[in-house]
């Protein structure tokens, strides 16, 4: 059992979630965790962004796979995308969405 479990505290420490930019491409492994903007804003991804707290909806992107590898969505980020009428199932904001595993984003 000791061993199992030092497995898997290896596996969590040391996992690397792969984001991948579709507009250019582009791919990188990152801390799981780690907030969309983040990424973005260290990778050079053509994001942009407005207030980064959740309200004015400017750096909206799609998750066109891996959508159960982002953070739970909160109620602020759905209240913006909802008045947005964009689909809160596959629209998500960097500034508020956390990378846990493998997603694909596009702007």
């Amino acid at each position: 059992m000791l061993e199992l479990l030092r497995i898997v505290k290896f596996l969590i420490n040391y996992y690397m979630p792969k984001i991948t930019f579709k507009n250019t491409g582009a791919s990188v492994d990152v801390e799981a965790g780690k907030l969309l903007k983040e990424i973005t804003k260290e990778n050079n991804w053509s994001i942009a962004y407005g207030c980064e707290d959740g309200m004015c909806g400017t750096c909206m992107v799609k998750v066109v796979e891996g959508q159960a590898n982002v953070s739970p969505m909160e109620e602020k980020e759905k209240e913006t995308l909802s008045v947005m009428g964009m689909d809160t199932s596959v629209y998500r904001l960097c500034c508020q969405c956390k990378v846990n595993g493998d997603c694909t984003i596009e702007q």
